[in-house]
């Protein structure tokens, strides 16, 4: 089936191949950070069910963009962002990883889960920036607005089929 989408439609910036690879990587990878996320809270539980550390696991995964969104703007806007979101996707599976051999060696005490999770929000933190400024460099003036749309629907569906997943696999 072969449907044409005129410029305004909301999916028009799929028929972008390149946009739309990484707009799939992209869905992908915040649906696997999601799972993660949900698996990160389960752990924590399963280690000492303290609410306060149940509570640090979001404060730990959030305080990276409150620490370096602002120099990872401006890293973005210094650097090859596509050189950087490789290194900021080497550096998130570097750390998912890890995280998944102490977790096979059963080696994870709370302390160690929450430096993990730091190390995930510093990558996003890193990626976020170099992610929406390459955005435009890679869809046309047209395509520009459905790509913003397309970007808050993956943030949604990321979050949704995520968690689900996370809790399926558990």
């Amino acid at each position: 089936m072969n449907v044409r989408l005129n410029k305004t439609s909301t999916f028009a910036a799929l028929q972008n191949p390149v946009y739309r690879r990484l707009w799939f990587a992209i869905l992908l990878s915040g649906t696997c950070v999601a799972a993660q996320d949900t698996a990160a809270t389960w752990t924590m539980n399963m280690l000492g069910s303290s609410t306060f550390l149940l509570s640090l696991i979001a404060t730990v995964a959030s305080l990276p963009f409150f620490l370096f969104t602002l120099p990872a703007g401006a890293l973005a806007d210094i650097v090859n962002r596509r050189t950087l979101l490789c290194f900021m996707n080497l550096w998130l599976a570097g750390a998912a990883v890890l995280l998944a051999i102490l977790g096979s060696f059963h080696l994870l005490n709370p302390s160690v889960l929450l430096f993990c999770v730091f190390l995930i929000g510093v990558g996003f933190a890193f990626h976020a920036p170099a992610w929406s400024a390459i955005v435009p460099d890679v869809v046309t003036d047209e395509e520009l607005p459905s790509a913003a749309m397309l970007g808050g629907l993956q943030l949604n569906v990321s979050g949704i089929i995520g968690p689900a997943l996370g809790g399926v696999l558990l």
